[in-house]
């Protein structure tokens, strides 16, 4: 209901969720039993249901919530999870309005309190104060099964905080908020933050410097902090020269440098880094179909994937402990596919099968759940459909694929497995497809776009799937079987993908039935066969007309008419390849008088429709080469005229000086129409 009111406010929607939340109803309510799972399900269905509204009480509840204090023994299990999902919902209430001032949330001093939440430092009176506002004044219930002292728990707000954090500034570049999100650069402060939270640190910052993020290895390599750059290429070296030394006991004073730091939390702080910049990679170029965003995940994805199944030296100094190595491998996977989500890849599902192919004992639930989710999203929608990369789009796939896989199909303590299905609130369908007007049917067609701000020309063919970040101007069909069409491409950014109506040229078929183009009717050669005829016919042309000709004038029992027959075959296969059938009465018509004795004399009417038809016909070709009738029928026409009048053209040359010629010679005055002298000058 949420996601279906999905930043709407809606006041029904809200008291049905706020129900479920057990901070939010009054003092002087029942006390009800609410499992932490559907408590967290109702505050990421506020997330939805606010998003974008900055809506104080929310704010405020969603701010209170990612550090509660755990007062009852029940429901306690889940704390991670639920901290994690207010910290969501807190970023999808207040998305994308950490730089504005008219908010009116400046006195709730978000951005301090979430520093809080995730480096630690609290007060007691801090802590005092938030107990009050958890108990709503009431006497203190205690939990016996877990104290926690008047820090705070990092473990617990820091995931949450860290996403609310680059979800409120996403898109800002604000740089002092960024810059609170710096990765440690000493070995103490590294030994300090848990490993996964320095990747949601790098994702983070990466929301908050949207434009600095480039889709290449070298960004990713940017990411890791020096300390542990030269950290890890000290353990390289080290293992280069075990390998190459023959004598193990040779140290030298460089290697003694390597004792000097936890090689353990180095690798664990390199994987995760590593990881959380191919995740940021994923969100920003989702959809996009980027290959060098998808060479660079790629490469880090062989190199976890090295990681995995190597023993050699070298690569054991870089190895993180499994659980890590698994959980990066499955992030950068799910990373991969964002970006080439929709578009099939071979490549890349080449890879994700090689990934899932290893299954034993030792596979958990979440390395399976990743890997099928990255097949899914290749192929999202049948191929129709890819995922957007707006702020809103962005949130969804953070809280869909947030990188901790569970371990059971029933473990939702770090994060609730009914919000991986949020994923769909990010798809989009931007599907371009070609559609025949007359069969209904959608056809495949080559076609032509052209770049804004570029010579560049692209060549495709529908159905295609048109990218997050394609800016293209024109779409113009280059196909020789369907008439031309020109589109304006120019509002595809915003989603109006339209299908594309084309008409199939008479005389040829789909690419689907004739792919090679071998079995257009211009390559057909001709039969005697009525049932060949008769099925070219149906299958070219729908056309009521041409098919009653060809059925009842083409073919006859009768063996005296096959001039006629061979006539109206030619005729109709014409007709039909140039689309005129209205010609058809004139065809016969004209071979009616075509064919019809000299000694008869044709009337003034025929005489005037014959120069009529003489006149469009020479003005045709003159202006584009085109003509209605074919240049055989119209000089056998004018053959045929000029034959009736032979004996008209003697009598006009004896007529001396009869002055009442026109009464003697009548057919004198239809010659004189034919050779265009007007009958007023000829009597005079």
């Amino acid at each position: 209901m949420a996601a279906n009111k999905r930043g709407t406010c809606d006041p029904s929607v809200s008291k049905m969720l706020c129900l479920h939340i057990p901070t939010l109803l009054p003092p002087s309510f029942i006390p009800m039993d609410i499992a932490s799972t559907v408590q967290a399900a109702a505050v990421a269905g506020i997330g939805l249901l606010y998003q974008g509204s900055s809506h104080r009480l929310m704010t405020e509840f969603l701010l209170n919530e990612i550090g509660r204090q755990p007062m009852k023994d029940q429901n306690s299990n889940d704390r991670e999870g639920y901290s994690l999902v207010c910290g969501l919902a807190l970023g999808c209430v207040n998305l994308a309005k950490g730089s504005s001032s008219v908010s009116g949330l400046e006195d709730l001093k978000i951005e301090e309190r979430l520093q809080r939440y995730i480096t630690g430092m609290s007060t007691s009176e801090f802590h005092r104060r938030q107990k009050e506002d958890h108990t709503n004044g009431l006497p203190e219930e205690k939990n016996s099964r877990i104290f926690e002292v008047d820090s705070l728990n990092t473990d617990i707000t820091a995931p949450g905080s860290t996403l609310a954090l680059g979800l409120m500034y996403i898109k800002s570049h604000n740089i002092s908020i960024a810059s609170s999100l710096q990765l440690p650069d000493t070995h103490f402060s590294l030994d300090y933050i848990r490993p996964d939270l320095l990747a949601l640190r790098v994702i983070s910052r990466s929301l908050i410097l949207w434009d600095n993020v480039e889709p290449s290895s070298e960004w990713i390599d940017l990411q890791i902090p020096s300390i542990v750059k030269s950290c890890i290429n000290m353990m390289k070296n080290a293992a280069k020269r075990s390998m190459n030394s023959s004598d193990a006991d040779s140290i030298s004073s460089e290697d003694e440098k390597v004792t000097g730091f936890d090689p353990s939390a180095v690798r664990q702080a390199n994987a995760y880094i590593i990881s959380g910049a191919c995740f940021a990679l994923g969100l920003k170029y989702a959809g996009t179909a980027n290959r060098e965003a998808a060479s660079a995940i790629i490469q880090r994805v062989l190199w976890f994937l090295e990681l995995r199944d190597n023993k050699d030296v070298f690569t054991l100094t870089q190895r993180p402990d499994q659980s890590t190595l698994i959980t990066c491998l499955c992030t950068a996977s799910i990373s991969l596919a964002m970006v080439m989500a929709g578009t099939g890849d071979l490549d890349s599902f080449r890879l994700f099968r090689s990934l899932r192919w290893k299954c034993d004992d030792a596979t958990l639930y979440g390395t399976h759940l990743a890997f099928n989710s990255a097949i899914g999203l290749l192929f999202v929608g049948g191929g129709k459909c890819t995922l957007g990369n707006k702020p809103e789009d962005v949130a969804m796939l953070i809280t869909s694929f947030y990188p901790h896989f569970p371990i059971l199909s029933s473990d939702n303590q770090y994060h609730l497995q009914a919000l991986r299905h949020l994923y769909v609130l990010a798809v989009q369908e931007r599907i371009l497809e070609a559609c025949d007007i007359d069969s209904k049917e959608k056809v495949c067609i080559p076609i032509e776009l052209s770049v804004e701000g570029s010579n560049e020309l692209v060549q495709a063919s529908t159905p295609f799937l048109v990218a997050n970040d394609a800016k293209f101007v024109e779409l113009c069909s280059k196909s020789d079987r369907y008439y031309r069409v020109r589109v304006n491409a120019t509002d595809w950014s915003s989603g109006n993908i339209s299908t594309l109506f084309v008409k199939r040229k008479a005389g040829t078929l789909s690419y689907i039935q004739d792919p090679n183009g071998l079995r257009s009717l211009s390559m057909q050669t001709g039969t005697n066969s009525r049932d060949s005829f008769m099925k070219s016919i149906k299958q070219f042309s729908a056309d009521a007309m041409i098919k009653s000709c060809a059925e009842y004038f083409c073919f006859s029992s009768f063996d005296d008419d096959k001039l006629f027959e061979r006539f109206c075959g030619d005729v109709v296969l014409e007709c039909m390849r140039e689309e005129k059938s209205d010609v058809l009465s004139i065809y016969l018509k004209l071979f009616r008088l075509i064919e019809s004795s000299p000694e008869q004399q044709m009337s003034v009417e025929q005489v005037w429709d014959v120069r009529l038809l003489k006149s469009y016909t020479e003005t045709r070709n003159r202006l584009d080469g085109s003509s209605l009738l074919t240049d055989e029928t119209f000089t056998l026409l004018c053959e045929r005229v000029d034959d009736s009048f032979e004996d008209s053209m003697t009598s006009l040359i004896d007529i001396g000086s009869d002055r009442k010629w026109w009464n003697v010679k009548e057919n004198l005055g239809t010659l004189l129409a034919w050779i265009g002298i007007p009958i007023n000058q000829a009597k005079s």
